[in-house]
């Protein structure tokens, strides 16, 4: 008996020390994480905008809460100019909520769009991130392969220029549309429809909408968690 209240005291005890261990590895990292997180989100927002890194960025905080999150989105100027504008869109995907920041040009379309974080499918969802090759084998093995570096993935590449009513999932080249990923159409929908909704939402506000947060094919809301019309969606339907 006496052995085994001694083990137990051991494993007690190496559990309190690793607790304590851990407690301490993240507080000292969680501020390091936060703020490179931060520094991400700035780069994409830039590169969504197509701006110059020296763009000013206002950001504005709203009282609307969309697909569970505050929504808040950022003016973007160079030398005094509008750029255009910026916010993160949040969508429900097949395993994980996936991120994007999204440029909006002053017209109201959307300049570019990045996606900053996801948990996907590798070789499904995950291809939301996919960069399409324009090299051959040969090109490779040749020598003549052409570089790449800065090719944006064709998923997200999809939503230059478009307007809200053109931020539809099509299944098919000869469809007007944002053309799905293959076996995941779930995480396409996520995107699309997370960026529509908020790109809806922020142009209701900056065209002086007086109820903002009573638009957006009533996703939005004030003061309690939105769900979006492709939540829930039974897995099976991938």
């Amino acid at each position: 008996m006496g052995n085994f209240f001694r083990l137990v005291g051991t494993l007690t005890i190496i559990a309190l020390v690793s607790s304590y261990g851990l407690s301490v590895v993240y507080n000292s990292t969680h501020g390091i994480t936060e703020e490179y997180k931060r520094q991400e989100e700035a780069d994409a927002r830039i590169e969504a905008l197509s701006c110059s890194p020296d763009a000013t960025f206002e950001q504005t905080t709203t009282e609307c809460v969309l697909d569970g999150h505050q929504f808040e989105y950022f003016t973007a100027y160079d030398d005094g100019e509008l750029v255009g504008y910026s916010f993160k869109a949040y969508g429900k995907g097949y395993s994980s909520t996936v991120e994007t920041i999204v440029g909006v040009d002053p017209d109201g379309t959307i300049r570019g769009i990045k996606i900053t974080d996801q948990r996907e499918t590798p070789g499904l969802g995950a291809k939301v991130l996919e960069v399409a090759s324009l090299n051959t084998l040969w090109d490779v093995l040749s020598g003549n392969a052409r570089d790449e570096a800065g090719v944006r993935p064709w998923f997200q590449v999809q939503f230059d220029g478009r307007a809200p009513d053109e931020l539809v999932v099509v299944k098919s080249r000869a469809e007007e549309g944002i053309l799905a990923i293959t076996g995941a159409t779930i995480s396409s929908d996520a995107v699309t429809n997370s960026v529509r909704r908020g790109l809806e939402l922020v142009l209701s506000i900056v065209q002086g909408d007086d109820a903002p947060c009573k638009s957006a094919d009533d996703t939005v809301v004030v003061g309690d968690d939105a769900t979006g019309d492709d939540a829930g969606s039974p897995e099976v339907s991938r």
